[in-house]
């Protein structure tokens, strides 16, 4: 049977992006890249369940924490050592929730304690509001409103996909796309992107990160939600993940 979904009526779109949404003059985050690269460029289908693509998030947003001085890592715990915010948002507030805790704890420790509810969402409605994406409303079975996702322009997107397919064929990585890489590929979502054959250069790469083997940790001891979905449809009534 097909996913309701797809069954769906006449896109509509939503808003007229303005000049101030530029992506081209944001600075994006790891969580910013990892969510662009997670959505199909045809047609904004999520490549990934929900419940991984939250999980990946998060350690992305550690990850960003980490290359701007906020947290560190030391031995296998990685711990806050500034407490003062960025003006991110969504980073200042794993930041709070960090030093709230107030101890070192291993990556994939933190991806458990904090909360990944909704935060997909959050970041396919920041970077709408920076014209990434465009919002069109539509029916699930003509009843239940649903918001759906389709790039407004995937130039950005096939930037962050060119950068990764260079280091794949051979380019030496700075270390940012050595970071993303990783997410990428144990979130699941490069599998989507690249042809098969390069798996063992990409662990090669991607072995020592941190943030990427901390995916990896909490997917080897956890199962998807039954039922979770990948495609990228929020149900506006229901309240959505």
């Amino acid at each position: 049977m097909s996913d309701p979904a797809d069954d769906i009526g006449v896109y509509a779109r939503r808003t007229a992006w303005s000049d101030t949404r530029d992506m081209s003059k944001q600075q994006l985050t790891f969580a910013d890249e990892l969510t662009l690269l997670a959505h199909r460029e045809n047609d904004g289908k999520q490549l990934i369940p929900n419940n991984v693509l939250n999980v990946g998030l998060i350690a992305a947003e550690l990850a960003e924490l980490a290359s701007q001085m906020k947290a560190e890592l030391v031995g296998p715990n990685l711990a806050v050592v500034d407490r003062q915010p960025i003006g991110d948002a969504e980073l200042d507030a794993v930041l709070a929730r960090m030093a709230k805790v107030g101890k070192a704890l291993p990556p994939s420790r933190w991806l458990i304690m904090i909360n990944p509810v909704r935060k997909r969402r959050r970041y396919l409605q920041r970077l709408s509001q920076r014209g990434a994406f465009e919002v069109g409303t539509s029916r699930i079975l003509g009843v239940i409103p649903v918001a759906r996702y389709r790039y407004a322009n995937p130039a950005q997107v096939r930037q962050v996909r060119q950068r990764l397919g260079k280091v794949i064929r051979g380019q030496e990585p700075d270390a940012r796309t050595v970071t993303l890489l990783a997410l990428a590929h144990h979130s699941g979502v490069l599998a989507h992107l690249f042809a098969a054959g390069e798996d063992k250069r990409i662990e090669k790469i991607v072995h020592d990160d941190w943030a990427g083997q901390a995916i990896k940790a909490y997917m080897d001891k956890t199962t998807n939600k039954p039922g979770d979905s990948g495609d990228s449809v929020i149900l506006l009534a229901a309240g959505g993940s």
